[in-house]
């Protein structure tokens, strides 16, 4: 290739990632809306025209030609260039796409789509037989477009390893054998010997737009900047990026668990800030938007948790929340509050979930999914199969499929494989915070409201890369090692062993 095509096609590439981004954020948008202030009744026409955009989107991305002049540049591009990496981003994105018949990846978006719906209405009536059909056809949709691609491992590695790079059934089986093996005795023995916290005083009426306050006051405390970051309501808490200047989260409300919403928010925050700290020069490059989901929730596990759930963190503004709901909390004190918020007890619901419980939480999705696509599992009992594991693992049954196999919407969306990333999360954030704690004083700056120095850190260490750095390359800069589970099974162990006075 000489120098002039190089270039035209070094123009045609930008060019083409413009492009791709605009219906990037189109089709996000009209996801956010969906999720957060749209009307029900037009949800058919909108979700068949969003289809047809979804459609408009893949035919541009997977152009024969496009992708020809693509790879031709990845062939001339330097070994281990910023560009070379790039396109093999863009490869690996469009990789379980450009074989599928247009057709079938409409009708891919479709079902998925109509299945969402279809989630939020069978959860709203506490009702999984409304959502079964529409399930099964994700399902299959999902197996079907699989049967497209030429790869050598089974459909669920290939879906883990779509969500994190590298991971697989063998790896996620030997870590959660170190859960099972660890955090399930912990629990019990919490159980039986543990000393007692009464938690109820979260569990008492607190008035909603107070809460709203509240959150508000977090967001503030995280140094938020309203102009960079939305907030809407929606079923199910989550988070969407656009740009180093614009990201958006969604949180739900409920008037008798105030802590749901505002750990939500801190979580989702995690996700928002990490989108918002990428090099401004990576917008609308792979480099921002193929982030590894597990990475991803590192950020939203560490700011939840590490920071969110520590005493340093309320010091700074438990008397804000004491003054929204004197009645409520007037008679507790900090420590009695901070003991409250981390009390480990087993409990259906994953967002909801202790730290030390959250694990099991996943484990037991991942073992569902696992059995979906092994074919070892009758899809039409599958809510009873996941009544059974929270039986089996944690000692209580859904009453109803709201609190089981209808609490989450990533089945709804077809993102099966997404689950694992929790858990492979929470242990990054672990090793992260240590890293992070042997470089300045964490509690000091919490308890005095230098969130700036958190944020900072972070950014310098994780969020600036995006995803032009794998996550075993972040995690080896900012803490010197690669993956260590064993900090996280510690962290919980430690935590929750001094927390219980065992």
């Amino acid at each position: 290739m000489n120098q002039e095509a190089k270039q035209n096609d070094l123009e045609f590439f930008e060019q083409y990632k413009q492009v791709c981004e605009a219906y990037r954020m189109t089709l996000s948008t009209l996801n956010f809306d969906a999720a957060t202030v749209a009307p029900e009744e037009g949800i058919p026409q909108r979700n068949k025209l969003g289809a047809i955009l979804a459609g408009e989107a893949f035919s541009y991305q997977t152009n024969p030609e496009s992708l020809k002049r693509l790879e031709s540049l990845l062939a001339q591009a330097e070994p281990g260039s910023l560009l070379e990496k790039e396109l093999k981003l863009y490869f690996r994105e469009l990789e379980d796409v450009r074989v599928l018949p247009k057709e079938v990846y409409i009708r891919q978006r479709r079902v998925t789509a109509d299945g969402h719906n279809a989630w939020r209405q069978a959860k709203l009536a506490n009702d999984f037989e409304p959502f079964q059909p529409a399930l099964k056809e994700i399902i299959q949709a999902q197996k079907e477009a699989l049967t497209y691609l030429d790869k050598d491992c089974a459909d669920y590695d290939y879906l883990l390893d779509r969500f994190e790079q590298g991971t697989s059934m063998a790896m996620y089986d030997e870590f959660f054998g170190k859960i099972k093996e660890t955090l399930l005795p912990l629990i019990q023995k919490i159980q039986r010997e543990g000393k007692k916290i009464d938690p109820s005083p979260l569990y008492l009426e607190y008035d909603l737009a107070k809460q709203k306050k509240f959150v508000q006051h977090i967001l503030d405390y995280m140094q938020m900047n309203p102009g960079q970051c939305g907030v809407a309501e929606t079923e199910h808490p989550f988070t969407d990026f656009f740009s180093d200047k614009e990201t958006r989260i969604a949180v739900h409300y409920y008037p008798q668990n105030p802590l749901s919403v505002i750990m939500s928010a801190v979580h989702e925050y995690g996700h928002g800030l990490y989108g918002l700290q990428i090099q401004p020069e990576y917008n609308g490059t792979a480099f921002k938007n193929a982030v590894g989901y597990a990475m991803h929730e590192s950020q939203s596990r560490l700011l939840e948790n590490h920071v969110g759930r520590s005493r340093a963190f309320w010091q700074a503004n438990y008397p804000a929340l004491q003054k929204l709901f004197p009645e409520q909390l007037g008679h507790v004190t900090l420590d009695q509050f901070v003991e409250m918020i981390n009390a480990s007890r087993p409990s259906l619901i994953r967002i909801e979930a202790d730290e030390l419980t959250y694990p099991i939480h996943i484990l037991i999705r991942y073992e569902l999914e696992k059995a979906i696509f092994d074919g070892s599992l009758d899809l039409d009992k599958l809510d009873q199969a996941w009544a059974d594991k929270y039986e089996q693992y944690l000692g209580v049954r859904p009453a109803g499929p709201a609190q089981g196999i209808l609490q989450d919407g990533h089945w709804g969306g077809g993102s099966f494989g997404y689950f694992p990333t929790y858990a492979l999360g929470s242990a990054y954030a672990a090793q992260f915070f240590q890293a992070m704690e042997k470089q300045f004083d964490v509690n000091q700056a919490l308890a005095s409201g230098d969130f700036q120095k958190i944020s900072g850190w972070l950014k310098e260490n994780i969020h600036q890369y995006g995803a032009e750095k794998t996550a075993d390359e972040i995690l080896r800069l900012a803490t010197g090692e690669p993956f260590r589970p064993e900090y996280y099974i510690n962290y919980l162990t430690k935590k929750y062993t001094e927390l219980y006075q065992l």
